[in-house]
């Protein structure tokens, strides 16, 4: 069975756990602190941005009272084992929620070879480009000798944002459990410098005020990852870059409690999507987020949303499918009860725009978003999400057999270097490109064990 991150060494592993709890990433004493190659030193004593409240920042003083007894005693709200937390991305830890939440060894290889088409289309530099990739293409990864530019002409439509591919291109090395640490494990490709790469690359482009560049959209992307890859190996220069980047999106929130594309303006349900997303993983590596700002982001969600339907709005009250999967999801961080009756509705809409139900709903923005939600429901839900409707008593074109199936997989000798890709398709597709829907449909195979449920309840069964 093919299980890991390199596809040419099949492995089985021990899903009997050794020690109380799996570790995101293993830690060498001996390793130098920061990353190599990086600026020897990022400005620590840079002032808060005009407008930035302090408030607590400690995560554990956030308040959870709404998530009701679905929820374990796992400690506090801050960290890694929390509810929605990074622990269950190593080891026997992964493989259990894998095989408990519905992946398997085809969805594990299908993730293989999507991190292995990441590592090709690096540039030297470290980052990912969104328009440009296919001038990055290399032989082997960063930091191998024999590793050497080939450049391919895509002739695809992107946007031109490096700070937003290299976001995408980050995190899903870091949802498979691949820091800058090198791991040291013979059944794994070694993809430690495909990381520094790219979280040099960030540290480099941070400004002065905390801001990473390429706009509200892009700025939470590398925000994300950078709070992600802290989380998971302590850096202390990963750190500092992480924390001042949170700083800048707390400074940069409307009174109205959203983000839109640039600082204090009104916001739209995308981007704070996003930023909500930046702040839950900064909370979640133990930095510091006023609990007040999801009070703001929770009166931000009231306005989009509407409770005939469940649903959710760009900017004013509706149902649109991809908004109401952002809504959602943000509801459901924000501590909100699963029997909640907005969100039973609001899973009512993803059933209906399930691909496996028509293929016009094709979409891998809302497909993203989703998985994410279903996942967190579990259940009846989620089975019917990712193994598919039941016909007969039979559940088939669920999510995870749809991404396998439209996965480039290097048949046709023209695409050889598309291998593990997913073409761009539906909404964003000329935005974001072939980086952007590669990332999603990997997060997205990689839902099982990225974040930890929300909710402690039934996740269906593995088929």
């Amino acid at each position: 069975t093919d299980i890991g991150n390199d596809i040419e060494v099949p492995t089985q592993y021990n899903v009997d756990r050794k020690d109380e709890m799996s570790v995101p990433g293993p830690e060498d004493p001996s390793q130098t602190v920061g990353i190599p190659n990086s600026p020897e030193t990022v400005a620590s004593n840079v002032p808060p941005p005009p407008g930035f409240g302090g408030g607590t920042g400690a995560a554990p003083s956030l308040d959870v009272s709404g998530l009701g007894s679905n929820v374990g005693s796992i400690g506090g709200m801050g960290g890694v084992y929390a509810p929605g937390g990074i622990a269950g991305r190593s080891g026997a830890t992964r493989e259990k929620l894998l095989n408990e939440g519905g992946g398997n060894a085809l969805s594990e290889a299908a993730v293989a070879r999507g991190l292995k088409f990441f590592a090709l289309h690096q540039a030297d530099d470290g980052h990912w480009s969104l328009d440009k990739y296919g001038d990055h293409y290399r032989t082997a990864p960063i930091g191998n000798p024999a590793s050497k530019i080939i450049k391919h002409n895509t002739g695809e439509k992107a946007q031109s944002n490096d700070i937003a591919g290299t976001g995408f291109g980050l995190l899903p090395f870091l949802a498979a459990g691949i820091t800058h640490k090198p791991s040291g494990k013979k059944s794994q490709e070694d993809y430690s410098k495909t990381v520094m790469g790219g979280v040099n690359f960030l540290i480099k482009k941070q400004g002065k005020d905390g801001n990473y560049g390429g706009g509200l959209y892009s700025h939470p992307l590398a925000t994300i990852a950078m709070c992600e890859a802290y989380g998971m190996t302590s850096d202390p220069l990963i750190k500092i870059s992480a924390q001042r980047a949170l700083d800048y999106l707390i400074y940069a929130q409307h009174d109205g409690g959203g983000w839109r594309y640039g600082p204090k303006q009104p916001g739209d349900t995308s981007v704070t999507g996003w930023c909500t997303m930046a702040l839950k993983s900064g909370q979640m590596a133990g930095l510091k987020v006023p609990t007040e700002r999801y009070k703001m982001v929770e009166k931000y969600l009231d306005g989009v949303h509407d409770p005939k339907s469940g649903g959710y709005g760009y900017t004013d009250p509706g149902a649109a499918p991809a908004m109401t999967a952002i809504g959602m999801l943000c509801r459901q961080y924000m501590g909100v009860n699963p029997r909640n009756p907005g969100l039973l509705k609001g899973v009512e809409i993803m059933k209906k725009i399930h691909p496996g139900v028509s293929p016009a709903n094709y979409n891998m923005y809302q497909i993203y978003y989703a998985t994410q939600v279903m996942h967190h429901m579990g259940g009846e839900a989620w089975d019917f999400w990712n193994l598919g409707p039941e016909v007969g008593g039979v559940r088939k074109n669920g999510v995870r057999d749809i991404l396998i199936a439209k996965q480039v997989q290097g048949a046709d000798p023209k695409k050889i270097m598309l291998s593990g890709s997913w073409d761009a398709l539906g909404a964003h597709a000329d935005a974001g490109g072939r980086i952007m829907a590669t990332s999603m449909a990997l997060l997205t195979m990689e839902v099982y064990y990225r974040h930890l449920p929300l909710y402690r309840r039934e996740m269906g069964g593995a088929k």
